[in-house]
């Protein structure tokens, strides 16, 4: 009876004891998780080897190659995953990023759509939706799946901003600003954030605060340091003051934006008081992947 008892306390333990291969996952999930790459794809590889079946392990090595910018190796990983586990949603928001990042919007639109029925509360899988709706210039489409991603996780910052973005696009700018700032303050560092506030504020006609997030994305020597000496000028030429609007202008100018050369020509090396023709500069904002 004593031995009876003991197994019945021993089976569940054993039921539930983790495989070496798990371990190994379990140890590269981790590494994972705190941007030790490397060591997480030795790991991982280890997984694999032990069991070529867990789908997990092949998913996670396409999730490390995707950070390694492999995408040809991650799209294998992920392929493999999906035979060996059709109905992992994580699985398809994973290659849904990557499609993305391919310019194959298309292919992640249909992952997300795969990610959602599976899991239709995963904000990842609606952000990522947004992402791809919005570089396809569908962005009616893309502000409402944002809006969807941010609400499920209220501390989704690029939700948030992508949110903001969309409805400065669609000329709600001061709604717009106030997501995009928000975003800021949750996550100051999102590629383009500070430019994407600068160019709302600049269209509210805030100048002077324009000014001070021009001025961030100029010191910090950010991608887009042209377009912000442009829209810094622009700023000044509104508050009467061409002295300065030239000096940016033509730093703009000797950085490659064509519109500041025309205003350089036209305008600062003349005595006119006003641009002729002055050209209407086309937005642009950073959704980084």
């Amino acid at each position: 009876m004593r031995s009876f008892s003991l197994l019945l306390f021993v089976l569940p333990a054993l039921l539930h004891a983790q495989t070496p291969a798990k371990e190994e996952l379990g140890l590269a999930q981790t590494l994972y998780a705190s941007d030790a790459n490397d060591s997480a794809l030795v790991h991982v590889d280890k997984a694999i080897a032990l069991d070529p079946k867990l789908a997990k392990a092949w998913k996670l090595r396409g999730d490390l190659r995707q950070r390694a910018k492999n995408m040809d190796g991650a799209l294998l990983d992920y392929e493999k995953a999906e035979d060996l586990d059709p109905n992992d949603a994580r699985l398809y928001v994973s290659r849904s990023a990557l499609r993305i990042s391919n310019g194959n919007l298309k292919g992640a639109l249909k992952d997300c759509e795969r990610a959602l029925a599976l899991d239709e509360n995963d904000p990842d899988a609606w952000y990522n939706s947004a992402c791809a709706k919005y570089m396809g210039q569908d962005t009616e489409g893309s502000l409402k799946d944002a809006q969807r991603a941010f609400k499920l996780n209220p501390q989704h910052a690029d939700a948030l901003y992508l949110s903001g973005v969309c409805k400065g696009e669609l000329y709600r700018e001061e709604d717009g600003l106030a997501e995009v700032e928000e975003a800021l303050r949750l996550k100051p560092t999102i590629p383009g954030g500070l430019m994407a506030s600068g160019v709302l504020l600049f269209e509210t006609q805030r100048y002077e605060e324009a000014i001070v997030r021009f001025t961030q994305v100029i010191d910090q020597d950010a991608e887009g340091k042209a377009e912000a000496y442009y829209y810094r000028g622009d700023c000044y030429y509104n508050l009467e003051n061409k002295e300065q609007a030239c000096a940016d202008w033509k730093v703009s100018s000797r950085l490659g934006d064509k519109d500041a050369v025309f205003i350089v020509k036209n305008y600062c090396n003349t005595d006119a008081t006003k641009i002729p023709k002055k050209p209407a500069k086309k937005r642009k904002t950073v959704i980084e992947f």
